[in-house]
């Protein structure tokens, strides 16, 4: 059983006092949004991490990576629950508050268990896919209760942009986790609903719909070009996951992919 240590258990209350008696003025719904949708990015981006993590037998570079990602994670939690009084009462927020602690120790401990014996347990790595998945899923209703509760606005556009920057971070860490399965450690879990094609497939027609969007910048369709080209270059790789496996191309060039989108997101969001 996985234990939660006496700091964690002092972040829980600390929170969930927050959630409870939160003084500060709520901030803009829109920033809280972005955080929300930025953590959902950073719990896929770190589970295909931890898969480099093993599948390069304890590469230090992706053990780094994890740790930015848990400081960025828990950075937009204590920005989202000290300053935004509308998001800090939702139940939804408190249900991710306790899935993040429980990913967040997975991730140590998989990754100490490696580090110490070569490899880590099956089924706490099992674990650790399942439960980002519901990470991502309770954060998804979080995000959708700060919308629905304050009638927040978020450009059509942008939220294309950021559901394709989920589908990518997705396929990139089951790719990176079926390509890098080593030593016994198989992926067991599939992250994209209805298989790795289906959501290959949508990502491209999204992309097609995205770059018929209106309102486009010079340097909009500069980003939306450069995505075209790495998706076309990992696409095939994605759909053959089975063969020639290339995980720290499609882990590099996902992340690419997603940042960009990112950024045209915020364009968007300047449009409405």
């Amino acid at each position: 059983m996985i234990k939660i240590d006496l700091k964690q258990t002092f972040l829980i209350l600390t929170v969930c006092g927050l959630l409870a008696i939160s003084p500060f003025a709520s901030a803009d719904s829109g920033d809280s949004l972005k955080k929300i949708h930025d953590m959902r990015l950073l719990a896929y981006g770190m589970l295909g991490d931890y898969y480099m993590f093993s599948g390069l037998e304890g590469d230090s570079r992706y053990s780094r990576e994890i740790d930015a990602g848990i400081k960025a994670f828990e950075g937009h939690l204590a920005t989202i629950t000290a300053n935004d009084k509308s998001a800090a009462k939702l139940a939804s927020l408190t249900q991710s508050i306790d899935l993040w602690l429980k990913f967040k120790e997975l991730l140590n401990v998989n990754r100490s268990d490696f580090m110490q014996q070569g490899f880590a347990n099956a089924r706490l790595v099992t674990d650790l896919s399942n439960i980002a998945m519901s990470l991502s899923k309770s954060l998804e209703e979080t995000y959708s209760d700060l919308q629905r509760s304050t009638e927040y606005r978020v450009n059509q556009w942008t939220s294309v942009c950021r559901e394709m920057a989920l589908i990518i971070q997705r396929l990139t860490a089951e790719y990176t986790a079926r390509g890098t399965s080593s030593l016994g450690q198989v992926m067991l879990v599939n992250i994209n609903e209805g298989g790795m094609d289906k959501q290959s497939e949508r990502f491209a027609s999204m992309l097609k719909e995205l770059n018929a969007a209106p309102d486009q910048s010079k340097a909009v369709a500069k980003l939306l070009d450069q995505v075209g080209v790495k998706w076309e270059f990992i696409a095939k790789s994605i759909k053959n996951y089975n063969e020639n496996a290339v995980p720290f191309i499609v882990n590099t060039y996902g992340d690419r992919i997603a940042k960009n989108l990112e950024t045209v997101g915020a364009h968007y969001q300047t449009q409405i």
